[in-house]
């Protein structure tokens, strides 16, 4: 097929394939920006599940409003059972959920003319001359300028027991009695972690009665679903006196994000580009993305209205990748437990400062700084690990 034959099919200046969190906020950034953008296309393949999203600043962020709960005190228990309270002032934790935000979005952009959804499955894109094309269940469509692509799949085996894995399994409960603090969130309570893989469970209590219990892993190996409600459930009872018959199960959420490094090199020359988790905009090291996928959208806006089309998608220095990488293999080694790893930093560094590593927002000084607060042996073979590996690829 050539430029001609594209002439007969629906023709759009962007297509965004998905519905989901990085499409509708790739939309959103589309609709407030100054680019002169004829007609974009949402191809939405479903409803998703509910999510929530949560996520920690000291700047006002685009959808600040959206938030339903926030915290501007934290928390983390050790293993050992020592609670640190971190100030994390003038940081917020913000906690947004995921079917509120999607209908507004959806709401404002159903408004604006030049938006269009259609609900299809995504089958395959293609270049076709100077334009892209996606084929979906509902037809062929053309992308005169670009196509974002949040649906394909991000390279990681599930099934792979080296490759490291955020998976969870959250309960949102309302007691029968007031027993919660709402004003301070628990971002990892390590009492329940008993082997050396990273396991945590992580709280947001919204009210005095209402709470999130998320049990948390960071690991290679998954669980079956029953195990994880098993140990929230024995969460429950063990640090909180709580019986089946002291709460009410409101609803649950469960997940499996990618935690292996890949490297998705993509700049704005390409026609498709890859967005969200399929472009590799989750943390690789800690598994989060809301604030991190609205960073780099609204860049990747802020270059095509300069038309800057060498821009990189992420540009990520190599020290950051390279921490990253340590990160992961050493929880993936599991030479040394997980929760003593995040131990060590939360307790010899502070909130803020934790935070704004875990942002990359600090400089590489205070990275290595950083970086001896954490147990040395095991992040030294982890180190040459990656170091071995990367030299004996190169040969």
């Amino acid at each position: 097929m050539n430029d001609h034959a594209t002439e007969n099919l629906e023709q759009y200046t962007y297509i965004i394939a998905g519905g989901g969190m990085s499409g509708l906020s790739l939309a959103y950034y589309l609709a407030e920006s100054n680019l002169p953008y004829e007609r974009i296309l949402i191809i939405d393949q479903g409803t998703e599940a509910p999510k929530t999203w949560c996520y920690w600043s000291d700047e006002t962020q685009p959808f600040d409003a959206y938030a339903e709960h926030v915290w501007k005190n934290l928390s983390v228990h050790t293993f050992a059972n020592q609670q640190l309270d971190l100030q994390i002032e003038p940081f917020v934790y913000r906690k947004i959920e995921s079917s509120t935000w999607t209908k507004t979005i959806k709401e404002k952009l159903h408004n604006n003319p030049k938006f269009e959804f259609i609900q299809a499955a995504v089958e395959s894109f293609q270049y076709q001359g100077k334009f892209a094309q996606v084929l979906t269940s509902k037809g062929v469509f053309v992308a005169t300028e670009k196509i974002f692509d949040s649906v394909s799949p991000y390279p990681c085996d599930l099934t792979n027991t080296n490759e490291l894995k955020q998976h969870f399994v959250g309960l949102f409960i309302e007691t029968n009695f007031p027993l919660f603090d709402a004003s301070k969130a628990t971002l990892f309570d390590f009492r329940i972690a008993f082997t050396n893989a990273c396991e945590f469970m992580y709280v947001l209590p919204t009210s005095a009665r209402t709470a999130l219990f998320e049990h948390t892993f960071f690991s290679s190996t998954l669980l079956d679903e029953a195990e994880y409600m098993k140990q929230i459930k024995a969460y429950l009872f063990a640090y909180h006196g709580l019986s089946d018959d002291d709460y009410e199960i409101k609803g649950t959420e469960k997940g499996i994000i990618p935690m292996n490094y890949v490297e998705i090199k993509q700049n704005l020359h390409q026609k498709i580009v890859k967005i969200g988790t399929a472009g590799g905009f989750v943390k690789s090291s800690t598994g989060y993305s809301f604030k991190r996928t609205q960073e780099l959208l609204k860049n990747l806006v802020l270059h095509l209205e300069s038309n800057q089309w060498n821009a990189n998608v992420i540009s990520q220095t190599k020290f950051k990748v390279l921490l990253d990488r340590i990160f992961i293999q050493v929880l993936v080694d599991q030479q040394v437990k997980g929760s003593t790893v995040f131990e060590k930093l939360f307790q010899k560094n502070s909130a803020q400062h934790m935070l704004r590593f875990l942002d990359e927002k600090t400089s590489v000084w205070e990275d290595l700084r950083m970086m001896t607060t954490v147990p040395t042996w095991p992040f030294m073979k982890a180190f040459f690990k990656i170091v071995f590996k990367r030299s004996t690829f190169s040969h």
